[in-house]
């Protein structure tokens, strides 16, 4: 676009770089960078690319569950992890493509920002009354048990469920991009408000130790996998376990 751009109206100039720049497919177009997709990357940009991949809120069906996920930094000193929130939702679209009448997932909201604990329990309670949430998704691992304490300090009106990772990083995040492989995941609204969460999802391998953390990416994959993928597991050693009674 950038080298057509006399070719276009102000207008649809704007437009464009309303909803695209700084995104992956903005890049693309607007810009003309060539973007290699990572070999071994679980998500691959095409994938992200569909037609009808971000929709607008008000095309997407009625949501028969909502969650706000939350991958949460431990410590707010100012190289700490940055606390990551999705909020994502699941529901059947009236009218699907070759008969598949599987619900899809709605990717609603999601942002990253450093703060500490208490500030990240304020922030999520506020999510889940914004999205009208059934619940709060907390992963917990190093030391992080205590945050549902927090939450409900800030709002008891909030119920919780905490989880724990006991499997690697890509071991988890696998089954989510496969449903996005499978064209079951949608992105809901501007393409721009998803762009870190897309660089984080194309640039992820999750093959090696000394691979930064992709805070926005876990939280999805925890939003997800409670709507889509909870039930397919059992609870025994290795796997989440639910607080006693908290859903």
């Amino acid at each position: 676009m950038a080298d057509n751009a006399a070719n276009l109206s102000g207008i649809a100039r704007a437009e464009l770089d309303t909803e695209y720049a700084g995104t992956r497919l903005g890049r693309q177009e607007l810009s003309g960078e060539l973007l290699e997709d990572v070999e071994v990357a679980l998500w691959q940009g095409w994938m992200l690319e569909v037609e009808g991949f971000c929709v607008h809120r008000e095309h997407i069906p009625d949501l028969n569950r909502i969650v706000v996920a939350v991958d949460p930094a431990t410590k707010s000193h100012e190289n700490a992890d940055l606390t990551a929130f999705t909020v994502a939702g699941r529901g059947i679209p009236q009218a699907t493509a070759y008969g598949d009448n599987r619900p899809r997932g709605y990717v609603l909201h999601a942002e990253q920002k450093r703060r500490t604990p208490t500030a990240a329990m304020r922030r999520a309670a506020e999510l889940y009354h914004q999205y009208e949430a059934d619940c709060v998704v907390i992963e917990a691992n190093n030391g992080g048990e205590y945050l549902p304490a927090l939450l409900e300090q800030v709002d008891p009106s909030v119920p919780w469920r905490i989880v724990h990772a006991t499997r690697g990083k890509r071991a988890r995040a696998a089954p989510v991009a496969h449903l996005y492989e499978q064209a079951r995941i949608n992105h809901v609204g501007p393409a721009r408000g998803f762009a870190e969460l897309e660089e984080q999802m194309t640039t992820f391998v999750g093959l090696g130790e000394a691979e930064e953390s992709p805070d926005l990416l876990d939280s999805v994959v925890w939003a997800l996998w409670d709507l889509f993928l909870e039930h397919q597991t059992h609870a025994g050693p290795g796997d989440d376990q639910r607080l006693s009674g908290r859903r």
